[in-house]
């Protein structure tokens, strides 16, 4: 008789990494040969939401994300609420939410730290904009045309984060946003607005050094209509954790509501294209089980 506590579901993304996703399910196979593993390769977007979907139907004891950060919240989203933890496993380019849980990036040593582990769980909190769920972060402006530019792009990795970048400098124009009550902090064109749930945006580069995943707020930083050398100097102040520039603005919120005249955001690294100009943000305290050591 299987023993239910023993069910592991993957949810491997063969084209992570390089192609990385592919070589581990065989790893996976011999690892976890005790384990009854559940072994599900995506091939197109919305895969592992469904694969995620069908192994809390079958009462999964732990649900492992292979992959990248687009992989990480199609999992993460279906099993907000649920009692099932969430693994990782990362095989993708900026890992934002493993590397703020300091999980290995080395996907043999992830995949032992699962094997081998305490199975010690941590509830964190989960970011909401309109109908999609954030764990790490979310944006509009400048980060999310530049990771809308980034995937329409043969380099990747950290390379292509930076290719993209200096492209969006020749193109992008600042967008207009409207926070509204009871936070009137800023009307007006921005060059970027984040929502930070986590300290981490992939690559260890923070905008919010002290945000948290279970303080039940969410870390919001605007920068307002700049000059280019006023915006990189901001970033400066980003990269060495300071306040750098007098066009910032940080809020601690635990919901707002925003009009903007985007029609791109960023979740988790991932660009989406709204089809609606005002977005409704808010956490949800302690909404996922994610399985750490």
């Amino acid at each position: 008789m299987i023993n239910q506590n023993k069910i592991i579901y993957f949810i491997v993304n063969p084209i992570s990494g390089g192609g990385k996703g592919k070589l581990i399910v065989e790893l996976i196979k011999s690892k976890f040969s005790d384990y009854y593993p559940h072994i599900h390769v995506t091939k197109q977007k919305g895969d592992a939401h469904a694969f995620t979907k069908l192994a809390i139907e079958n009462n999964a004891s732990c649900v492992v994300s292979c992959g990248g950060d687009g992989t990480l919240n199609e999992v993460a989203s279906a099993l907000v609420g649920s009692y099932i933890p969430l693994a990782i496993v990362p095989i993708g380019s900026g890992n934002g939410l493993a590397r703020h849980l300091k999980i290995p990036l080395s996907y043999t040593k992830a995949l032992d730290l699962i094997l081998n582990s305490k199975k010690i769980i941590e509830t964190i909190d989960v970011g909401k904009v309109n109908e999609n769920y954030f764990f790490s972060n979310a944006g509009i402006g400048f980060d999310a045309e530049t990771i809308r530019s980034y995937s329409n792009q043969k380099t990747r990795k950290l390379m292509g984060y930076l290719k993209s970048m200096v492209l969006n400098i020749r193109t992008f124009k600042p967008v207009n946003a409207t926070i509204k009550p009871p936070y009137q902090q800023h009307s007006g064109e921005i060059m970027l607005l984040n929502i930070s749930n986590s300290n981490c945006m992939g690559y260890n580069f923070s905008i919010c050094p002290k945000a948290s995943l279970k303080d039940g707020w969410l870390d919001v930083n605007i920068v307002k209509k700049s000059n280019w050398l006023a915006f990189l100097w901001i970033g400066i102040g980003y990269l060495l954790h300071l306040d750098l520039g007098k066009n910032r603005i940080q809020l601690k919120v635990k919901e707002l509501e925003l009009n903007t005249s985007s029609n791109v955001m960023q979740i988790d690294g991932e660009y989406l294209s709204l089809n609606s100009s005002l977005l409704k943000i808010n956490i949800i305290p302690k909404a996922l089980k994610i399985l750490v050591g």
